[in-house]
């Protein structure tokens, strides 16, 4: 296989397995940048949509949904606590971007456990709870959102591509589904029984 042509099948293929990240790989994020096109053409005979980010360095795939091809890329559904955490991220993003300009925003799992509390009935098992959050925060590192930092167990890096799954657009009503789920946090039992 000619070195051009393996290069392409590997950026396919890192594409296939996930969001390839400039910072990551450079010479990949070449190859994606420099066929584009021919990335998106081979792409789009599976039901798959290229999505490229130039100014955060980011690519991934998103299965195009009218394309009437079976579904290749896998969807995840969200518990109620993981996609609470990633609306609150994506909101406290947005925040952190508008005060601090280029800065990486940075938390531990003990503020994003905070972030989460009010959204809960009252604990009598903060241990259990803390636990709770500790594992949305693994769900949501390994779904890609939150990137862990070398040497420091408990904090993270939240990183741009959430931007892309939780657009301004859908942040629009984000009060009112806080204020859902603020209701859902104050009912006397949680369906779930983590609390």
């Amino acid at each position: 296989m000619a070195n051009e042509e393996q290069n392409f099948s590997r950026a396919a293929i890192a594409l296939l397995r996930g969001v390839v990240e400039r910072s990551r790989d450079e010479a990949l994020w070449q190859v994606i940048i420099g066929r584009e096109e021919a990335l998106r053409d081979y792409l789009s005979k599976l039901g798959l949509h290229l999505f490229i980010d130039r100014a955060e360095e980011y690519a991934y795939l998103r299965q195009n949904e009218a394309s009437g091809l079976p579904r290749l890329m896998a969807r995840t559904q969200l518990s109620y606590a993981l996609s609470l955490l990633l609306l609150l991220l994506r909101k406290k993003l947005g925040e952190y971007d508008a005060h601090e300009g280029d800065s990486r925003l940075i938390l531990t799992t003990g503020e994003m456990t905070e972030l989460l509390t009010p959204f809960f009935p009252p604990v009598t098992d903060q241990v259990r709870f803390s636990d709770m959050a500790a594992r949305q925060v693994q769900r949501a590192e390994e779904l890609g959102f939150l990137r862990r930092l070398p040497g420091e167990e408990a904090s993270y890096e939240v990183l741009p591509l959430l931007r892309s799954f939780i657009t301004a657009e859908w942040l629009q009503d984000f009060d009112e589904r806080l204020k859902t789920y603020a209701a859902y946090g104050q009912r006397e039992e949680a369906d779930d029984g983590l609390i």
